[in-house]
Formats: C-alpha cells, structure tokens, sequence
C-alpha cells in the first residue's frame, strides 16, 4: 500500500527533511503560503528574513558550513526574482543550497496578470538545476533531485518553481527514501604511479590548493601527505585553513589578487605544480601560470577546465581523499634540497616581515591602519571562531593578513565577491556552530546591502560580533579608479550612526578610533550576548600605492 494523499506542499517539506535539510529561510507570500503552513508541523527550522537576497545567502552559508543545503523559500515575481545574486554566489562560490519559488496558477501562466513571468528562465542562469512542476506528482522528484544537484561536484544552487495550485492538490507520490550522490573512487593507480615519479623528480614542487580540497575527507588526506614530505602549500582565498598550525611550517601564503605575495612568487619559480582541488574562479590561470608549458598535476573530482594558461600534463581524476590517501605513501621522505628549502623560507619570512609592517604602524589621526585592524581581530579570536568577510579593500586585507587553521572558518566571496553576503553569513555561522565566536566584517557601504536582517538576529537572538571598517567610500573601486584615470567617480558615501542604527533593532553598537579601543571592544563583545556593531574608522589612503601590483582587471 502506497504512501496516503497529502498536499504538495507537505511533499516538499517531507522531502527536504528527508535529505538533511534543517533550515529555511524565507519572506513569504500567498503564492507559496500552502509550503509555509506545511512547516508548521515539520522539524525544519523556520528564519523569516527581511529580505530574499539575504534568505539565499543564508541557505548558501548553511551549505558551505555544514556539507547539506539549507533552503530559501520565496514567493512569486520579484519574491523569486530577488533571490538572483544569492543564487549565481552560491553557484560561483560552490555552496549547496536549494530555492523552493512559488509561483501563479498553471491557468494563469501565459496571461499578462499578477505576479506571472517565466521564473525557470529567470533562474536558469543562475543555477546548476531549475525545475518547474507542473503536476502534483512531480513535486518530491523536483525537490530530490534539486537537492542532489546541488550536492553534486561542483556544488551550487537549484531551484524548484511550484505554481500555487500545485503545491495545493493533493498526492501520493512520496520519495519512499533518500539517495545520496554517490562517491567516486579514487584515480586510476598508474596515473597515479606516474604522477608521483613527477613530483619526485621535481627541483621545486609546490601544491597549490583551492576550494573542493575544504570538505574534511580532502583536508585530512593532504595533512597526510604535508606531514611525511616537504612539499610547500599555497592556499587559494577559498582554501583558507587547509594548513594546521601543526603543519604551520608547509605554509608560503595564500594567493587570488597580487602579482608579488610570496605564494605567487613560489608559485611562479615552481617546476611542477600539483593542484589540489583547484577551480579557475578562484584565482584565473593567466593571472599565475606566464608558463603554459610547465608541468601541472590535476588532482581533482572534477575535470580540468582547460585554458590557454591551465593545460595539465596528468589529470588525477576522481575522489581527492582517495587519491591524496594513495599518492602520500609514494612520496612519503620527499625532502627538498638545501637551496630550495632556504628559498621556502625567504618566503616564509617575508610573509612575516608584511604582518610585523602592520602591527609597527597601528593607529593614524583617529584612524587606523586597516592591516593592524585584521591582525588585532586575529590575535583576539581563537582557532574556533567563524569570521565572514564581505567585500571592500578590508577583505584584501583579511586575505592577506587573516591566517586560520581549520576549513570554512575564513568565509569570502571569492567568484562573484558579492557585497552584503559578511553578516547573512554570520547569522548561518552562529545557528550551526553554537557557544563558538562568531564575527563578521565588512565596510560601511557593504554593510548596508543587508544591515535590515539585523532585526531578523535579534528575534532569533543570535549572538556575533559585526565589524565595519569604514572609510565612508566604496574604496576598492576608488582606489582602481585612482590606478587607471588618476582620479575617482562615483564612490563618496555618507556618514550613518552606527549606535543609533544598532539600537534601532536592538542591537548594541559602539564606534572606536584607536587600536586600544578597539581592542577593549572586540573582547568584552566576545564576552557578551546578543548582536554587537564595532565601527571602526581605517585609512586606505596606502592602498593606491600597495596595490599598484594588483593584476590588471581582477577587480573589476
């Protein structure tokens, strides 16, 4: 006997608890109101947002975090529509997330009326799936497979549009259970013979890894493989926290942005290069290979994306733990020669000579220096703090400066680097990691693009701290306008109060203008409850001169 008669909209829900989806977020709306009642009698934790960009951002954060999406659930037209840049982030980023959109009556689906378009056009750029159900049996099948495509390397969003007579007639199909994406296997072992004599016959082999070698099976097979050889590690932005601090010493920096960080310039002397986990979006080719000739090794689980910069001599293709776990006793006592290891550590220590520059010159005339503001944050929290970085010339700095020890603890938007992703980000973090320090940072223009959800903190009654950097500009597009046509346009902003603007939602904000006061106000944040705002005043007025290195176009 099959599963009884329900509604649609009990489906979906059923279906998402099914898969492991624990979070919704969402503003809803009459044309999905049917899935919201649903809820009602469901274990899947509820958030009513402020606004659907946040809810994808949200959803997407709960992927990157956790390994299992979290959802956004919205209504029709501009409710569905909304959701545009938190889907193409999370799909750039590679975060798993799934959008459930409601939308009008399959009658009314080609009539110029209400709040009808056609959503699966709209989303399909955006997304690794889109599905439009068009009958009541299809509605567990879409979500399932929705769900899967998202978790599939490389990971993304989807997107399942329910017209709202859909989700309200009545069914009996039912995923009876769920069906994970199954794993790959490990490469092939004489692929992987062969890579090894070419790492082994290498003067000066480097590993360059990127964002899928974050997921836990990955990172404990390459601190393997760091721990019985020598080999140098250059993190991508995405990779941060790859290295452990046990494994401190294979660390040469982390690259996306600057022609001449001491990782771009291991990188760019290395004779073999094996990157692990690797995606273009993260740091292009023709940024950090001048040489389409020397020898890369592709580990990975997907393909390489070949490029005119990126044409892999081997491709080790299949799961990377796997691969990693068969490689590491291959090259087991691999050891650098004198020469190569004291060039290592040239560049070891000018990573520490850019870190001791900063903390020499802290404070400015009630400013302060924006790299002396990061190593403050970093010298504050400790190895289980979440810290999600926005984008403006302080996440340069956080890239730069903000060395962390464990994956998915230093967030960026690295592909798209959307503005207002740093607090949405917060809010996920402090859900699924209760009673660890959360903080999040971002300039008073980003700030802005999702302040609003700090009313949806405080009813939830989240605690993290929140840093604006502010400059009251939008300086990373100042600072590259100033590089290419001498003077700026279109970048001033105004002053806002902060306190006033904390207070308004409940929140507690505070503004500081030296580094003792700043100090003083991250601890005693981290020590108390609720929602803090720290605005902090920084001069980029450096940042024209340091980034004349920058490559040509990367921030565009």
């Amino acid at each position: 006997m099959g599963p009884p008669e329900v509604r649609a909209a009990q489906r979906v829900v059923e279906t998402l608890s099914a898969f492991g989806v624990r979070y919704v977020f969402g503003v809803p709306g009459a044309k999905i109101d049917s899935v919201f009642d649903a809820l009602l009698d469901s274990d899947l934790e509820l958030v009513v947002c402020r606004h659907e960009q946040n809810a994808a951002f949200m959803a997407a954060a709960i992927g990157r975090l956790t390994g299992t999406p979290g959802a956004a659930l919205v209504t029709s037209g501009p409710g569905t529509t909304n959701l545009a840049t938190g889907l193409v982030t999370a799909t750039t980023e590679q975060d798993p997330m799934v959008a459930i959109c409601g939308a009008v009556a399959r009658a009314d689906r080609l009539k110029r009326t209400h709040q009808s378009m056609d959503a699966s056009a709209a989303l399909k750029p955006f997304t690794k799936y889109t599905g439009e159900v068009t009958d009541a049996d299809n509605v567990p099948e879409a979500v399932a497979n929705a769900i899967r495509a998202a978790m599939t390397v490389p990971r993304g969003a989807a997107a399942v549009v329910l017209p709202a007579d859909v989700t309200s007639a009545s069914t009996s199909a039912a995923i009876v259970r769920p069906t994970p994406v199954c794993r790959l296997g490990a490469a092939p072992s004489a692929s992987i013979a062969q890579a090894a004599k070419l790492i082994r016959a290498a003067q000066r082999p480097v590993l360059f890894v990127g964002i899928r070698a974050g997921d836990p099976g990955p990172c404990a097979a390459l601190r393997e493989l760091l721990a019985v050889t020598d080999l140098p590690v250059v993190e991508t932005f995405q990779a941060a926290g790859l290295v452990s601090r046990e494994l401190e010493d294979r660390f040469v920096g982390r690259v996306g942005l600057f022609r001449n960080q001491p990782g771009d310039i291991l990188i760019n002397h290395a004779d073999v290069l094996v990157t692990v986990g690797y995606d273009p979006v993260e740091y292009d080719p023709r940024l950090w290979n001048a040489d389409p000739t020397r020898t890369i090794v592709h580990i990975d689980e997907v393909p390489a994306d070949l490029d005119n910069y990126y044409q892999p001599a081997m491709e080790l293709r299949g799961d990377i733990a796997a691969t990693l776990a068969r490689l590491t006793p291959q090259l087991s006592g691999l050891r650098l020669s004198d020469e190569v290891a004291a060039k290592v550590a040239e560049q070891r220590e000018a990573l520490r000579r850019i870190d001791d520059d900063a903390r020499a010159h802290p404070d400015g005339d009630r400013v302060l220096n924006p790299a002396a503001v990061v190593l403050k944050i970093r010298e504050v929290l400790g190895d289980d703090a979440t810290i999600a970085c926005d984008v403006g010339s302080h996440y340069i700095y956080m890239a730069r400066h903000f060395r962390v020890y464990e994956p998915r603890r230093l967030l960026f938007s690295d592909g798209q680097q959307t503005l207002g992703v740093a607090l949405p980000w917060a809010m996920a973090a402090t859900m699924v990691r209760p009673g660890t320090p959360v903080v999040s940072v971002s300039g008073d223009g980003g700030f802005l693009f999702s302040a609003q959800e700090l009313e949806t903190a405080t009813r939830l009654g989240l605690t993290f701290t929140h840093i604006i950097m502010r400059d009251n500009a939008y300086d990373m597009v100042a600072f590259q306008e100033m590089l290419k046509y001498g003077r700026t346009s279109g970048v001033q902003l105004g002053d806002y109060d902060t306190v006033q603007y904390a207070a308004a939602f409940g929140a507690k904000g505070i503004r500081v203008s030296r580094m003792d006061e700043f100090h003083h106000a991250l601890t005693r944040s981290l020590t108390e409850p609720g929602v803090k705002l720290i605005d902090v005043p920084v001069d980029y007025s450096r940042n024209t001169e340091l980034f004349t290195e920058l490559h040509e176009g990367v921030l565009d």
